[in-house]
């Protein structure tokens, strides 16, 4: 089983609106994703591996940092 720690993403220096279009497709690729004002945090990925690493060119094109 592949697992994976949550993901914390820093969304300093976002819009809400661009918070709320990256937290909208990380759910395409984890279970449960929430936003904390600037922080998305996105836990339990789909199925595996693939949508891990989609999620990380997701959140690599919206230039923030993930922990």
């Amino acid at each position: 089983m592949f697992k994976r720690p949550p993901l914390k993403i820093d969304c300093d220096g976002l819009s809400q609106k661009l918070i709320a279009d990256l937290a909208d497709r990380l759910k395409l690729h984890f279970v449960d994703v929430d936003i904390w004002g600037e922080i998305i945090y996105a836990a339990h990925p789909l199925s595996g591996k693939s949508h891990y690493d989609a999620a990380w060119r997701i959140i690599d094109a919206f230039g923030v940092k993930a922990s």
